[in-house]
């Protein structure tokens, strides 16, 4: 494995991990959810080997939204991160590895993404109906309008705060304590996760958006998720189909893991066959 760089039309720098460098035939590319990195999303590394060893080539891609803070030289002068992560940049961010992908001339691209990345890929394929992406993957997929219960208690403390902040004109300004006690977020960057409505394309349970991107979407998909993960609220296999039912294309793979949650652990080995079967499925 070995970190690339990649540069958006915006001028941001973004790292992303490379698996299989020598292989041109295939390649796979997973954009991160909120705060995801190489580091902490071991399931990811797994998938990286196991596709490496199979002469498929992975990218790890880090969109702006990966860590908590990267103090990177950005054309705006800010630092990136999920602090400061707004949704709608992710359209540059996966363009920019699309592009890089079809400089170093392979004949297959697989585009995909974990948790919250899963909304950026779906939103950027609907976006980007001509490139030639020949599959999607959405790993852990989340229903962006449906918070959990303590998630809708913090949404709750700080709303307030952040429309008095913006109302001071404070959009940069950190709030004073994280969104459910772990994400810290600027004004701008709370408002945007939290009402973005481009954000609300996988509607599972939710009444406050709509399925329009995924019905746009042409390629066929794979849909996989953890037994336990607490963004499918006790019927994983009811999200994935629901999923599958309001798409475009209705022969995805749909795939449920027993035993793990949201980041797979203890099944990544599984998680990983899942992905090079449907990767090599062509």
């Amino acid at each position: 494995m070995r970190i690339i760089e990649i540069e958006t039309a915006d001028k941001v720098a973004l790292y992303g991990c490379l698996y299989g460098e020598k292989f041109k035939n295939t390649c796979v590319i997973i954009t991160n959810g909120t705060c995801g990195n190489i580091f902490e999303n071991k399931f990811l590394r797994i998938v990286g080997e196991k596709l490496e060893k199979s002469r498929i080539s992975f990218v790890y891609a880090h969109n702006r939204g990966a860590f908590h803070r990267i103090d990177t030289i950005a054309a705006d002068k800010k630092p990136i991160g999920n602090t400061y992560d707004l949704f709608d940049k992710c359209l540059l961010d996966l363009q920019a590895y699309v592009d890089w992908a079809k400089a170093q001339g392979y004949k297959h691209i697989i585009l995909g993404g974990h948790s919250y990345g899963t909304n950026k890929v779906v939103y950027y394929l609907s976006n980007h109906q001509d490139e030639k992406i020949d599959k999607y993957i959405l790993i852990s997929p989340t229903d962006m309008g449906r918070f959990k219960d303590h998630e809708k208690e913090s949404v709750l403390q700080l709303m307030p705060l952040a429309l008095e902040y913006k109302n001071a004109n404070k959009l940069d300004d950190l709030l004073p304590y994280p969104f459910d006690n772990y994400n810290l977020y600027t004004t701008e960057a709370f408002l945007d996760f939290v009402n973005n409505m481009h954000s609300r394309n996988l509607p599972i349970y939710s009444q406050n958006g709509n399925w329009d991107q995924l019905k746009q979407i042409n390629q066929i998909g794979l849909f996989v998720m953890g037994e336990k993960d607490g963004f499918a609220f006790n019927n994983a296999d009811y999200h994935l189909q629901t999923i599958n039912q309001n798409s475009k294309n209705k022969n995805n793979t749909i795939k449920v893991i027993k035993g793990c949650g949201h980041t797979f652990f203890g099944k990544e080995e599984e998680l990983a066959n899942e992905i090079l079967s449907f990767v090599k499925s062509f």
